[in-house]
């Protein structure tokens, strides 16, 4: 009952600063509507191609990506200045064919095709036309190296075969009546989840000012005073922290949704997200808050901390853009995990199964700074 009451304390004190009802709700609401604004839907997507020359299967490709008319395809030479212009917003993605595309195909290796995009609408679109294009040579250059197989004929003679006949055959026509889950979402979809992990993360690690506030004014060691353990009082300023940043991610959730009509997916696995991601972040900021003796530093600490987070965890760049060694430490942070989280549920319509490993890891976090955090406060009020 009492760690209830003190978690009650808590909240009541987060709502008598009026400052904090315009960070928490107000602010992120008016991010998601910019950047979804900004680099949403609305606009023609521009994409840069890189393929080889002299190249017959992946000049094939090319002209099959190139005919598209859901964006416009600019010539590329060099992939770093591609994703430089991606990472500047000038392109919405870049597609690479390796230079030895045809000939490993030919010789019955694998071909990978690069492929990377901004995290919109338009990204989306193009990624679905490169699918639709890979899938689509994919079977002709089966159906070649079958026919070469069971007739012992040359690979390339039985792939021209297998293009001819490809050619006579009648296209099928797709026609798609309402929504399917897991689409390519709404302008807003993936900033939304970007927003709503940086903006809990940031406003669990700034909760770490007022904990100090509470233990330099003397009131955790009044209450200590008192009939109170010191493990209700931990358990109840952690329940506080984590109720105010389960509520700034429920609202964001919900008023993205009613608002802007982002889906968030599975709404199991996106409550679970929210609260296990709620978990790390009341961690971290019960830890910061054990740490600091003074407000100011706790603060200030709290902000850049957040936001370094924020962005080396993909809540300000998408992922998708990173080097590969850059994907790996981002992963040290919980964003990444909670930004993969996401992106399951939102592009690929997964369930709470398909982001079990990102669920554990985020629980993981949690507990760990939970039980680090209560450790270092309970030896500050006790000493």
């Amino acid at each position: 009952m009492k760690t209830l009451t003190i978690a009650a304390s808590s909240l009541r004190r987060l709502f008598r600063e009026r400052s904090n009802i315009f960070f928490i709700f107000v602010l992120p609401i008016v991010l998601i509507l910019v950047l979804g604004l900004v680099f949403g839907s609305g606009f023609t997507s521009r994409v840069a191609l890189i393929a080889p020359d002299n190249d017959e299967l992946a000049g094939d490709i090319t002209v099959s990506i190139s005919t598209s008319t859901a964006f416009e395809t600019i010539p590329a030479d060099d992939v770093e200045d591609a994703r430089a212009r991606l990472r500047r917003n000038e392109i919405d993605a870049v597609i690479v064919i390796p230079d030895d595309y045809g000939e490993s195909l030919l010789a019955g290796d694998n071909a990978e095709i690069a492929y990377y995009s901004t995290p919109s609408s338009g990204g989306f679109v193009v990624r679905s036309v490169v699918e639709a294009a890979i899938a689509e040579q994919a079977a002709v250059i089966r159906a070649g190296r079958f026919a070469a197989d069971a007739t012992d004929a040359d690979p390339a003679t039985a792939l021209d075969t297998a293009q001819l006949v490809q050619g006579s055959i009648a296209a099928i026509g797709v026609e798609t009546e309402g929504g399917v889950s897991g689409g390519s979402g709404n302008q807003f979809d993936l900033g939304a989840a970007q927003q709503l992990l940086l903006f809990m993360f940031l406003t669990a690690l700034t909760s770490s000012t007022a904990l100090i506030q509470s233990r330099r004014l003397g009131v955790s060691h009044r209450m200590l005073s008192t009939p109170t353990s010191a493990g209700a009082i931990v358990g109840g300023e952690t329940l506080g922290r984590f109720l105010i940043v389960m509520l700034q991610g429920v609202f964001i959730v919900v008023a993205a949704g009613v608002l802007f009509d982002v889906e968030w997916g599975d709404p199991v696995a996106a409550t679970l997200v929210v609260m296990t991601f709620a978990l790390t972040g009341t961690g971290a900021g019960m830890l910061l808050g054990s740490l600091f003796s003074s407000e100011q530093q706790a603060g200030g600490f709290a902000i850049f901390g957040a936001l370094m987070l924020a962005a080396l965890g993909g809540s300000m760049v998408p992922l998708e853009i990173f080097p590969d060694t850059m994907v790996t430490v981002a992963h040290f942070t919980p964003h990444a995990w909670g930004n993969d989280a996401f992106a399951t549920l939102i592009r690929h319509g997964g369930g709470v199964t398909d982001i079990a490993t990102e669920l554990a890891v985020l629980t993981a976090y949690g507990l760990a700074l939970i039980a680090l955090s209560s450790v270092v406060f309970r030896r500050r009020l006790t000493h």
